[in-house]
């Protein structure tokens, strides 16, 4: 399984309580920045933090996540919690009048916004209205002059809502000085260096994505046609449940089937958000043999479930098709059952059958199993016991094949 990694650096308050992290890209066990587009860097962060198995600690923190010029101009923050990610807007971004109106636009849809390793200059003070925008500016204490340093300091005193942010402070003199210059949070080696967490990246298929996009742009879309061609994909089902679950779109309710979560996402949003994924997906990198045969058992288990539960009149047989899909996530992404079946997107009762308590559902992953394994003898009787006959079975075994 092909990891993932996100480097992440603790941002401390005055009393050196965790306030947040700040997420920086990575693409191995090494700490340091490759070498890679800028759009991609921040792209990449964002989809193995949010929508990837392994990093959910750190998505439920407030993060901040650098933005180049061309990503602050698109609708990627439309895929984004306000509350969960602070916009850090990198030293080299111009400041334009578009610019400006776009930072207004992201304030006004709930967004934190951050000057990156900020010093004040005389294209700042042509737009002023900048200031009553931004939340934090981070001052970087190992590049600046004390002079520079005072005049974004001064700042405060005529927008009192900023929050000052000391970043690449490495000595106690560094951390004392800030907090007596009216500092509040603080960021640097003094108190950690960036970490690594490590996560997989589960496969998925970028041409069936483009097959999404001609069933959306149809003069009217049919949702269970999409929906049937997304439960094809392990990866997009995974993350599309992952992502209405955490954002919620207003509700409490938990969304566990495919065709829920694109009606409350909404055809429009659902669209971009595909779309968002396409470009991360061009960088993605082949897959091994071994988890190519896994996903390919995890599907076919899937439509044996979902069949097994239609033919005995179960109503929610995408539940069941859920419970095929992800029975085998477990070895697709190397990780102990106990940890990642939990974290899934789906019903509490899909979770339990595949923690192996026993329950409705148990059967029709069992006899999923005992095909795989062609123990047909096991699959017949368990079958037989749900009123499915020998011949039922064969032939919804074999349509199950055709995945």
């Amino acid at each position: 399984m092909e990891e993932v990694f996100v480097g992440k650096q603790p941002i401390l308050d005055v009393n050196g309580d965790l306030f947040s992290f700040e997420l920086l890209y990575r693409n191995s066990d090494s700490n340091a920045f490759p070498d890679v587009d800028p759009e991609m860097a921040t792209i990449e962060v964002i989809v193995n933090t949010y929508l990837s198995p392994g990093f959910e600690q750190i998505a439920a923190k407030k993060t901040f996540i650098n933005f180049t010029a061309t990503l602050l101009a698109t609708d990627i923050f439309d895929t984004l919690d306000p509350d969960r990610v602070v916009i850090e807007i990198l030293e080299d971004v111009a400041m334009t009048p578009a610019l400006l109106t776009n930072l207004k636009k992201l304030k006004s849809m709930g967004f934190q916004l951050a000057l990156d390793d900020f010093i004040l200059q005389w294209q700042h003070i042509l737009y002023p209205d900048l200031f009553q925008t931004i939340d934090y500016i981070k001052v970087d204490f190992l590049s600046t002059t004390q002079s520079e340093r005072s005049a974004i300091e001064a700042l405060k005193f005529k927008y009192p809502h900023i929050i000052l942010l000391a970043e690449k402070i490495e000595t106690t003199e560094q951390f004392e000085l800030a907090k007596s210059l009216g500092y509040e949070l603080f960021q640097g080696y003094y108190f950690a260096k960036p970490g690594i967490v490590k996560g997989a990246k589960l496969p998925s298929d970028t041409l069936l994505y483009f097959e999404i996009l001609k069933l959306l742009d149809k003069e009217e879309p049919n949702i269970e046609e999409i929906a049937t061609l997304i439960m094809r994909d392990i990866s997009l089902t995974y993350k599309l449940l992952k992502h209405l679950n955490t954002y919620a779109f207003g509700s409490s309710i938990k969304i566990t089937s495919i065709h829920q979560a694109i009606v409350r996402m909404g055809l429009k949003e659902f669209k971009k958000w595909i779309q968002f994924l396409i470009i991360y997906q061009k960088s993605s990198k082949g897959l091994d043999g071994r988890i190519k045969v896994l996903v390919n058992f995890s599907l076919t288990r899937a439509k044996i479930c979902e069949l097994l539960a239609a033919r005995s009149g179960k109503y929610k047989t995408d539940e069941y098709y859920m419970l095929g899909m992800f029975s085998l996530i477990d070895l697709i992404l190397k990780q102990n059952p106990t940890d990642i079946f939990p974290l899934l997107p789906v019903s509490q009762e899909v979770i339990e059958t595949l923690g192996d308590q026993e329950t409705e559902m148990t059967p029709y992953l069992q006899i999923a199993e005992a095909l795989e394994r062609l123990d047909y003898r096991d699959a017949v009787q368990q079958a037989e016991r749900l009123g499915i006959s020998r011949k039922e079975l064969s032939e919804l075994a074999l349509k199950a094949a055709v995945v």
